[in-house]
């Protein structure tokens, strides 16, 4: 890797670290802010008249019932038309050129997808429990290679090639020399990281939980009622 390809690495490897540090504090205060939110909502619920509270447990009810995936039968598609006009179409040379990089983007997502399979076993050798209880640590390095064994297997669910990286690093293990493509893998999670922020980012009690103005707590809470129960709550 030359000098300039290892700073872009060094350089797209802190900005993944930024952005995963945030997703970790988003994930982590959103079960605190979740907690706070539902036992205020539970709080307004039960301030409501019996017969209102029974009305809404019935609209939900019917709402989570319409919700449940219908089956619906299948019907063969009989095609009236001429046999001939499924003739077959002379490929031009953009269509080659086009098959080519899909080709080219399908080898990659399975390079990256062995590697991260590669990774995460690596690490799984090392932290997981039931390894750990065979080398008979301490408690608190067992306690240490089960957080890094949830990390590893968290991060192999979301393809996470950074954070696996970032965890054989910690354990000492000996890695691949980096290449072009893991500097492309690490922008491919930064993209999904922060989708995923955003998406914490939007959730109602998150709104509700950060808000310094009481006005914009109470429409967070009178938007949950409304979307869950399609009732105004009167504040």
């Amino acid at each position: 890797m030359s000098k300039q390809l290892k700073y872009q690495l060094k350089k797209t490897l802190k900005k993944a670290e930024f952005m995963q540090a945030d997703l970790e504090y988003h994930e982590e205060v959103g079960v605190e802010a979740q907690a706070l939110f539902m036992e205020r909502i539970t709080e307004l619920f039960q301030a409501l008249p019996s017969d209102v509270q029974t009305q809404l447990t019935q609209h939900l009810d019917l709402k989570v019932a319409a919700a449940k995936p219908k089956i619906e039968e299948q019907t063969d598609v009989v095609s009236d038309g001429d046999p001939s006009e499924s003739t077959e179409l002379a490929t031009s040379e953009h269509e080659v050129q086009e098959e080519s990089e899909e080709e080219k983007e399908i080898e990659a997502v399975k390079m990256k997808s062995s590697e991260l399979k590669t990774l995460f076993r690596r690490i799984a050798e090392v932290s997981h429990p039931d390894k750990v209880v065979a080398k008979g640590f301490s408690p608190q390095e067992a306690e240490r290679y089960e957080k890094i064994f949830k990390k590893a297997k968290n991060a192999f669910d979301r393809e996470n090639w950074f954070v696996l990286y970032t965890l054989a690093i910690e354990l000492g293990l000996e890695l691949d020399t980096e290449s072009e493509r893991h500097i492309h893998w690490v922008e491919q999670d930064i993209k999904n990281t922060e989708r995923l922020i955003k998406e914490l980012a939007n959730r109602t009690y998150w709104h509700w939980y950060i808000a310094k103005d009481e006005n914009i707590k109470t429409n967070a809470l009178r938007h949950y009622f409304l979307q869950l129960y399609n009732y105004d709550y009167p504040m």
